[in-house]
């Protein structure tokens, strides 16, 4: 894996999690925690495609916490509220839900350049379907929101990967290099 240049930031959370599965038996921790932080601000790298407050407030809840500024308690009450909006998404009929569709007809009109520079590729904003780029980002920002709850954390879902920059990944996390290095 060239961790420094690659571009496939999916990629390098399975080279990561390869490398570092043995230690997430409590040693983990402080990577747990910077990748808590990275999906966070990869939440934040999308913000256009995150149109609910719900979605939005987990996110900042989810930064607090992290910050030491709010519990996990306080977490846990709220989680259920990002989730929600997940599901009004992808449950909604576009036709009844106007905030959906006013949503849809947002990302349609975001520029193009804007739109790729918000996914990882670019091209992936050339194949995606709006109201299914708004779904899958709200699934993530419920899924970066619970990142410390997981059991055994593990790289995310490939639906979440063109949310993902290298270049933020690399912020967060230092190049882990193999096992006893």
């Amino acid at each position: 894996m060239e961790w420094l240049s690659s571009d496939d930031a999916g990629a390098m959370l399975e080279y990561l999690f390869h490398q570092r599965r043995n230690s997430y038996n409590g040693a983990g921790e402080g990577l747990t925690r910077s990748l808590h932080r990275f999906y966070l601000a990869s939440c934040r790298g999308i913000w256009p495609l995150l149109p609910q407050e719900a979605s939005r407030k987990g996110v900042e809840l989810s930064e607090q916490f992290l910050a030491g500024k709010a519990t996990a308690e306080q977490l846990s009450e709220y989680n259920w509220h990002t989730e929600a909006a997940a599901f009004r998404i992808d449950y909604a009929d576009a036709d009844d839900d106007m905030d959906v569709a006013r949503w849809v007809a947002e990302v349609k009109a975001l520029p193009a350049q804007e739109l790729r520079a918000m996914l990882h590729p670019p091209s992936a904003a050339d194949e995606a379907e709006p109201r299914e780029l708004l779904k899958q980002a709200a699934y993530f920002a419920d899924y970066a929101m619970s990142y410390q709850n997981l059991r055994r954390p593990e790289p995310p879902p490939m639906s979440y990967r063109p949310f993902l920059s290298a270049e933020i990944l690399r912020q967060y996390v230092a190049y882990p290099g193999p096992v006893g290095e």
